[in-house]
C-alpha cells in the first residue's frame, strides 16, 4: 500500500513539473495583459467621444462597428492564422521536444486531446491554446500532433482520452488551473521600494 501511495506522489510530482515547463512557453503564446487592458480602455474612451461629438462622428463609429463585427464573426482562430501566415504576427515558439521529454506520464498529450475532444470549451486558456496549436500542429513532434488527430477523433467524448493516456490522472480543466497559475505566478513583479 505504501509503494503506491509513493509512485501517485511522484506521478504527481512529475505532471506538476511538466506544467511548470509548459507554463514558462505559455508566457510566450498568450496575450499580454496589460496591452490588452490598455487597447480596451481607449476603446471605451474613443466611443465616448464619439457619442459627445454628433451623429456624425457616430455614423462613422457605426461603420467602423459594423466592420469590426463582420471581422470578429470570421472567428478568432482564422484571423490569428491569417496573421501568422502574413507574417503579420510572429509565430511564438513552444519548445515542445523539452517538455515531451520532461513529461513522462504524457499528461501535455493528454491536455492536447482533451481540449480538442471538447473540454473546457468556454476557458480562454483552452481557446488560446488551442488556437495556437491549430496554427503550429504542422511544426510540432509527432507526438502532439498524434494527441492533436486523437482529440479531434474523440470529439465529444472527453473520457477516452482518459484510455488513451492512462497514467496523467489529472482533468484538462485541472491542468489548465495548474498552467494558469504557474504563469501567473512567473510574471509577478515586486514594487520597488520606495524612499
Amino acid at each position: 500500500m505504501g509503494f503506491r501511495v509513493i509512485l501517485v506522489a511522484v506521478m504527481g510530482l512529475g505532471a506538476m513539473y511538466m506544467m511548470h515547463l509548459l507554463a514558462q512557453d505559455w508566457n510566450r503564446i498568450r496575450p499580454i495583459q496589460g496591452i490588452t487592458n490598455l487597447a480596451g480602455q481607449a476603446t471605451s474612451q474613443l466611443q465616448g467621444i464619439a457619442t459627445q461629438a454628433g451623429s456624425g462622428l457616430q455614423s462613422i463609429a457605426s461603420l467602423a462597428g459594423r466592420a469590426s463585427a463582420s471581422a470578429f464573426n470570421r472567428g478568432k482562430r482564422s484571423t490569428r492564422q491569417e496573421l501568422y501566415a502574413r507574417g503579420l504576427r510572429p509565430h511564438p515558439t513552444v519548445d515542445w521536444k523539452r517538455i515531451l521529454s520532461r513529461d513522462p506520464f504524457e499528461c501535455l498529450q493528454s491536455l492536447i486531446c482533451q481540449l480538442m475532444s471538447g473540454a473546457e470549451q468556454s476557458s480562454p486558456e483552452a481557446e488560446l491554446l488551442m488556437d495556437f496549436l491549430e496554427s503550429s500542429v504542422e511544426m510540432a513532434p509527432a507526438k502532439i500532433g498524434r494527441a492533436f488527430s486523437r482529440g479531434l477523433a474523440l470529439r465529444g467524448s472527453t473520457e477516452s482520452c482518459y484510455n488513451e493516456y492512462p497514467f496523467c490522472l489529472y482533468s484538462a480543466k485541472t491542468m489548465l488551473r495548474i498552467l494558469r497559475w504557474f504563469s501567473e505566478s512567473e510574471i509577478k513583479v515586486l514594487p520597488d521600494d520606495e524612499e
